[in-house]
């Protein structure tokens, strides 16, 4: 988090944010785990990674794009945002999770237009700021199905998401299962030993 953000943020919030990242970096690990157990050394590469750069704190999508990520680090993005917007930006989309995020409003943070907005954060990021903002969503809620007994919509509504049947496609869509199949398989592997 950047010293911009931190003047805005309380120290309980800036706490409940960080709990929010451990337990999204505690889900890529079981779900590395599974991928492990299911005899696939790659995906369980990639979960592993992912889990690394978001304790770094480095933009990140998530395991389907690792190798968007590792070009994109090795490399200097002509055009992005400077690294206090992208940590801004961030920091911003943690603390507002379960709340509409518009572009125009990530947009005014940093202080650029939405059209120029979004062609800097592609850079950075690697994604749209939508997308974006749907993953970090998916990641967050598989961390508290992990972490709470919640039901699926609750846990939907918590993430910003408007119900449980767009949480249910926009899940599948990102994580390849149903929600309530990817808590029961990940809950099993929890209560192993």
């Amino acid at each position: 988090m950047s010293d911009h953000s931190e003047a805005f943020t309380s120290p309980d919030t800036r706490r409940e944010i960080w709990a929010q990242e451990l337990s999204v970096v505690a889900a890529q690990f079981v779900e590395a785990a599974c991928r492990a157990r299911n005899g696939d050394p790659e995906a369980t590469r990639a979960h592993v990674a992912h889990a690394l750069s978001l304790l770094k704190g480095l933009p990140s999508l998530g395991p389907t794009d690792t190798h968007l990520l590792s070009n994109r680090m090795e490399r200097v993005t002509r055009g992005g945002l400077p690294a206090w917007q992208a940590r801004r930006i961030s920091a911003h989309v943690e603390a507002n999770i379960s709340a509409r995020i518009h572009i125009t409003q990530l947009a005014r943070l940093v202080g650029l237009s939405a059209s120029h907005f979004c062609r800097a954060f592609k850079c950075s990021f690697g994604a749209s700021p939508r997308d974006y903002v749907l993953r970090r969503r998916i990641e967050v809620a598989q961390a508290l199905m992990l972490t709470t007994p919640a039901p699926l919509s609750a846990i939907a509504v918590s993430c910003g998401m408007c119900d449980q049947q767009h949480f249910t496609r926009s899940f599948r869509r990102i994580a390849g299962e149903t929600p309530s199949t990817w808590r029961r398989a990940r809950q099993g592997v929890l209560q192993i030993k």
